[in-house]
């Protein structure tokens, strides 16, 4: 089948299954009974049309349909590869696991050919194993129990002697739990309609999508609008999500006629130079975000022990590709029209991709033509020019034009050059003078900006209520154009900030010391707002001594920020909390006023009669930055929290192949922790197990070959880690030899929850799988609270350098990185999916009724906007509610909740056409319409 039915069938569970046969087959019935199974096993059920239909295909053309369903969906789980680790009997991996470490160091050092094992003293029954060269004995090293040299972990070549054919032993026992959740296919009989539906929905995002996301889009623009963009909303949320449709478009439209139009159209959506530079650069292939591969540090750590034949792989820079000359002539007269302060502003933002596009762009060709777009380049790269040549008087004129933003330097050789102040440089001067109304005025010019920035300017205002009021104002002045994610951020950020507590750096003074000796101390610990401006009053410039690095972060359990820097992948850092408070006025108003401004723009969306909300959704914040995400399984967003079924053992994968050129050694890892943080321990390729069977490894395979590749399971068992004083479980994944995940073929990991003496890997069992990607050599996917079972979806990962990582090396900055984010998620600063359903509800619903974890439910009043998701987030604090409310019975229904369980217990009556479910985990079946948290931000865009 194409990418698109795989497409279909995966984000939308819809097969388009061909008309039936002339004569259907007589054994329809029973054929379907057994691709049931088949696909039960997996997770999957048939519903009733799609189950008719395969009864009625002939023999071939349902063969064919069940093989492309069956390989998607057994793809999903991960069920498409041999899962083989080192140890054939895993679980059952050898007790004594210093004395195995302690055998296989001397048969390296010490076994030489043709002579007796240097353990058992045998002889004839050294061989040596190929790729690797080990000497291995077959009696000391029982084949039986291996799947690779039991010396390395390396895979070994195909017919070699030492390896039997062993097929995996079967279960002990028939299967008898359920799978861990049921998806359902139906049919779809308008494939291409539901192709733009999917396609609008992921264009209609507020956010930027992930990188599966945007392969899909891909597709689906190449399947139903190729060649053109009039099918674009008016408004496109996401920029990255437009630079990629623009750029696929220009590539279908390449050396045609139809590129002209394409262009024009391209230009009209453009509102920054940062635009245009998205989408030249995904034209090149490129990311969207504009984030450029890291660099490789000199002389990195523990670099001296890479193999000599295994040199560094790296991510590479795009390499610009040859722009045509029409798209040239559109892209430098949009960045004139900018003006050259704005665009030369714009570039500054991202000057390595600038400056590699302004080699393919050629700015200085036809100065005359195109001469604000060619000051705007001089500026970025600081060309000097003579004042009397084409560029130096556009310069000159441009300067003239805006004296206060463009600075003229002239030089001695009589050239000319020039730089440009920039916006966020007079922000920066009103920062830095204290005047929060100067800068809000500024800020006013830039919505969001002013938003993201809201903490800050109500810390720059102080006590000045004055000086509050503006601030206050501008914000309300601006919300309507700002876009619902950073509004909603925003908001919830100031969650508790009336009552922070900020960590107090104690400073020496000398009792006899002066007020500007006292002002230096001051200064030379830490400036804060009145430290400031007593030195300026004083007029003191003060160099802070040299110091020792600080440790990396805050303690846990001391007052701490969390920060995220902008990248491909999630990566965190946190700081002591040095913030003072803010007002707690001035946080209800602004939180009200972001209800009521949400809330005010889904009131033109369809209605509901009522609206059923989960309290559970209170713990799991609304999608962010879904970019630097993993591709998973559930779609659960970072920072949820699922509590899992009680269980005796949690197994996590891993299952990787070798690049083409190279070979590839990942390690599965956990990491563990008691109450406090304190590091305990851990279960890797060096300790295969902890604390007897709390944690078993499946041992460690070094290379992975295709089609085999290799695969780690790590067991945790959750009973036994609670009695050896564990809290926390941190697993982790480490690319030992430093390749990127963004370079690997194929490489994903994830957990499973595996019945007591079944299948080595079952994919009915398999709660969450993800893929490896991005330019890094670790991720820590979840952490797990051992005492209550729950489990935080994380999805960050640690800066690495050098080669040979292993858990051993950062199991406390690990740690660090685990507490800091499950104390971030869980301080309520994010919005979540009950406030995202919460805003909706409140405009589209005629009753509310928010649902306890008991199975009571508490009524809300609704009218107000603001006042009634305030009501909600009250009525969700309460631990059960007044009773149970009757439920719905034929009435149009928006619910949200955390899975299909669930969506049952809460509705068991009928619901209408058209009623809508917001599921966590899982995808709502008929009669309900399925809608996502991305659909429900997708509302709340300002048109």
């Amino acid at each position: 089948m194409d990418a698109l039915a795989t497409i279909l069938l995966r984000r939308a569970g819809a097969v388009a299954l061909p008309a039936p046969a002339a004569a259907p087959p007589a054994d329809g019935d029973a054929w379907v009974a057994n691709l049931e199974a088949d696909l039960a096993a997996t997770g999957w059920l048939l519903d009733a049309a799609i189950r008719q239909r395969f009864v009625l295909l002939d023999p071939v053309t349902r063969m064919r349909w069940a093989e492309f369903v069956c390989a998607v969906t057994t793809e999903l789980v991960g069920a498409d590869r041999e899962h083989v680790p080192l140890f054939r009997r895993f679980p059952d991996t050898p007790a004594d696991t210093d004395r195995l470490y302690v055998e296989r160091l001397i048969v390296h050092l010490l076994q030489t050919d043709a002579a007796p094992c240097i353990l058992c003293g045998a002889e004839g029954r050294v061989h040596p194993l190929d790729p690797c060269g080990h000497l291995v004995c077959a009696g000391c090293f029982d084949a039986d129990a291996y799947t690779a040299c039991p010396i390395c972990g390396r895979r070994l070549t195909a017919g070699n002697s030492y390896l039997p054919l062993v097929a995996e032993a079967a279960p002990s026992a028939s299967s008898t739990a359920p799978p861990v959740r049921l998806r359902r296919l139906t049919l779809d009989s308008s494939p291409t309609s539901t192709a733009v539906r999917l396609r609008d929905d992921l264009v209609r995002r507020p956010a930027a999508l992930g990188e599966a996301d945007l392969a899909d889009l891909r597709t689906l623009v190449a399947a139903t609008a190729p060649d053109r963009l009039d099918w674009l909303p008016a408004v496109v949320p996401a920029r990255e999500t437009l630079a990629v449709v623009i750029a696929e478009a220009l590539h279908r439209t390449a050396l045609t006629a139809a590129q002209e139009r394409v262009l024009a159209e391209a230009a009209a959506r453009w509102g920054t130079a940062t635009d245009v530079a998205r989408a030249l650069w995904v034209y090149s292939g490129g990311d969207p975000g504009l984030v450029l591969p890291r660099r490789r540090r000199d002389n990195p750590p523990s670099e001296e022990y890479r193999p000599v034949d295994e040199p560094a792989v790296t991510v590479g820079m795009p390499r610009v590709r040859a722009l045509p000359r029409p798209l040239r002539r559109t892209v430098l007269t949009f960045l004139g029209s900018l003006g050259p302060v704005t665009a030369a502003e714009d570039m500054a933002r991202h000057p390595t991709v600038w400056k590699r596009l302004a080699e393919r762009l050629h700015p200085y060709e036809r100065v005359t033509a195109y001469p604000d777009a060619a000051v705007a380049f001089a500026a970025l790269r600081g060309t000097g020019a003579p004042g009397g040549g084409a560029l130096g008087t556009a310069m000159v004129a441009a300067a003239e034009r805006a004296p206060e933003r463009l600075i003229l330097s002239w030089h001695a050789d009589g050239t000319v050059s020039v730089r440009v102040r920039t916006f966020a440089a007079l922000v920066e001067r009103a920062v830095a003078e204290g005047d929060a109304a100067d800068a809000a005025a500024l800020l006013v010019q830039r919505p969001g900006d002013l938003w993201r920035r809201l903490d800050h300017l109500l810390r720059l205002a102080g006590d000045d209520p004055d000086a509050q009021r503006i601030v206050l104002d501008a914000a309300r002045q601006v919300a309507p154009r700002v876009s619902p994610t950073v509004l909603a951020d925003a908001a919830a950020a100031l969650t508790g900030r009336d009552a922070t507590v900020a960590v107090v750096e104690a400073v020496e003074v000398a009792a006899d010391a002066s007020m500007a000796e006292a002002a230096g101390a001051v200064a030379a610990g830490h400036v804060g707002a009145v430290g400031a401006v007593l030195g300026r009053a004083l007029g003191l410039r003060i160099r802070r001594p040299a110091s020792p690095a600080p440790a990396r972060g805050a303690a846990p359990g001391e007052p701490r920020r969390t920060f995220f820097p902008k990248g491909d992948v999630v990566r965190t850092w946190s700081a002591p909390e040095r913030r003072r408070r803010l007002p707690a006025d001035a946080i209800a108003e602004i939180r009200a006023g972001v209800d009521a401004e949400l809330v005010d723009r889904a009131g033109g969306l369809d209605r509901f009669d009522v609206a059923v909300l989960d309290v559970a959704l209170g713990r799991v914040p609304a999608p962010r930055r879904e970019r630097a995400g993993s591709a998973q399984l559930t779609g659960w967003p970072r920072g949820s929290v699922r509590r899992l079924p009680d269980l005796d053992v949690l197994r996590l994968f891993l299952h990787w192949t070798d690049g083409e050129k190279f070979r590839v050694d990942l390690d599965l890892s956990c990491a563990f922790y008691d109450r406090d943080w304190t590091p305990r321990g851990h279960c890797d390729y060096t300790r295969l197990r902890f604390k007897g069977r709390a944690a078993i490894h499946s041992g460690d395979l070094t290379s992975a070959p295709p089609p085999l590749g290799a695969t780690e399971f790590l067991d945790l068992d959750r009973a036994a880690l609670l009695t050896a004083g564990i809290e926390w479980a941190v697993p982790v994944v480490f690319s030992y030899n430093d390749v990127p995940f963004e370079a690997l073929d194929a490489a994903f990991a994830g957990f499973s929850l595996p019945e007591r003496g079944g299948r080595r890997f079952d994919p009915a069992r398999v709660v969450q799988r993800f893929n490896l990607r991005g330019d890094s050599r670790s991720l820590a996917p979840l952490v797990l609270n051992l005492r209550t079972g729950e489990v935080m979806w994380i999805d960050a990962s640690l800066s690495t350098a050098g080669y040979g990582h292993n858990v051993g090396g950062y199991g406390a900055r690990l740690g660090r990185l685990a507490a800091d984010l499950w104390e971030h998620f869980c301080a309520a600063t994010r919005p979540t999916l009950l406030d995202l359903a919460a805003w909706h509800a409140s405009a589209r619903a005629d009753r509310i009724v928010v649902a306890h974890a008991d199975g009571t439910t508490t009524p809300v009043q609704v009218g107000g906007g603001a006042e009634t998701v305030a009501a909600v987030r009250a009525a969700a604090t309460r631990v059960a509610g007044d009773g149970v409310s009757p439920r719905p019975q034929v009435a149009k229904t928006f619910v949200a909740t955390v899975d299909q369980d669930r969506l049952a217990a809460l509705l068991d009556g009928e619901v209408a056409d058209g009623s809508a479910a917001l599921l966590l985990d899982g995808s709502a079946g008929a009669p309900w319409t399925p809608v996502s948290a991305a659909d429900l931000a997708a509302g709340l865009v300002p048109l």
